[in-house]
């Protein structure tokens, strides 16, 4: 029994583990006219039990296995490829070999190189926004009571927020079944704004969990958008004389100006579950030179 006097209680240890298998793969292009490149493809599994920050924040102590899941650092694929090619033009190059002089000068010694990675959305918990079980304040995850679809980013067309679960919708306050449940007494019923999400049909679908009780579905079973990067640069070298070199260089940041969405809304007592409030900047040029 705890000491009345104690708000909360703590307990340091060794209490989760985890573990990582994967299948890595990679493929390399040494140097030979003017190209290399190497390519890697990683198909892995992370599984412990952690809380979203990473420490033991399980949502009953006594049953820890029930948020046995995939880590928040897991990604199931990760497609990485980085090179660069020496464009062939200029002396002893198929191009322009025998240009002039000053036409060599402007085309010999142009490098392009990208930087691609491909990788896995980021797994996220669906959550009961903050509804707390008998043992400690952990969020607790929300009830299923039927198929949650596949996510995807779906931009709007009238200038909302873009949507990631399609077909289904965020109840308005008050709208969770568990509504019927709670005292008419000191008019306590009419107080509750809990909601759930519904499917297209007005079936439930998400609903919070009774007080007391740990949700259904569990932690980190869904994964966020998806994340697409390439980067490349292109740089020009002029051979000044024998010890000095002059480089100009520019490089591209999200060279396809995709953006890269960030995660959606996940609680289901938010009126935008759902939505995607952010993503990442634009394509950004930076240029340079310098004397070698």
């Amino acid at each position: 029994v705890f000491n009345p006097q104690f708000s909360g209680a703590g307990i340091n240890g060794n209490t989760s583990n985890s573990n990582y298998h994967s299948m890595q793969v990679q493929l390399v292009k040494r140097l030979s006219h003017g190209f290399t490149n190497q390519t890697a493809y990683t198909w892995s599994k992370t599984l412990g039990v952690t809380g979203d920050d990473n420490t033991i924040s399980t949502r009953d102590p006594r049953r820890e296995r029930l948020d046995k899941s995939v880590l928040t650092f897991h990604r199931s694929h990760v497609i990485t490829s980085n090179g660069t090619y020496m464009l062939p033009f200029g002396p002893n190059q198929k191009f322009l070999a025998s240009a002039p002089g000053w036409v060599e000068r402007l085309a010999a010694g142009w490098q392009l190189g990208g930087l691609l990675r491909w990788s896995s959305g980021t797994p996220l918990s669906i959550t009961a926004g903050g509804l707390t079980n008998i043992y400690q304040s952990a969020t607790n995850t929300a009830n299923i009571l039927a198929d949650l679809p596949d996510g995807r980013v779906t931009k709007q067309t009238d200038g909302s927020l873009p949507y990631y679960f399609q077909g289904l919708t965020p109840g308005a306050a008050g709208s969770d079944p568990g509504r019927a449940s709670v005292t008419t007494t000191n008019t306590l019923a009419t107080a509750y704004n809990r909601r759930a999400v519904f499917d297209a049909q007005g079936n439930p679908v998400l609903v919070n969990p009774a007080p007391g009780q740990v949700g259904s579905l569990g932690i980190r079973t869904i994964e966020g958008p998806p994340r697409f990067e390439l980067d490349m640069n292109l740089l020009k070298r002029v051979r000044i004389d024998e010890r000095r070199q002059f480089e100009f260089r520019m490089d591209v940041v999200n060279v396809l100006n995709r953006p890269m969405f960030g995660n959606p809304n996940t609680d289901i007592n938010s009126a935008s579950f759902g939505r995607i409030s952010t993503a990442s900047e634009g394509r950004r040029f930076t240029i340079g030179a310098r004397l070698n």
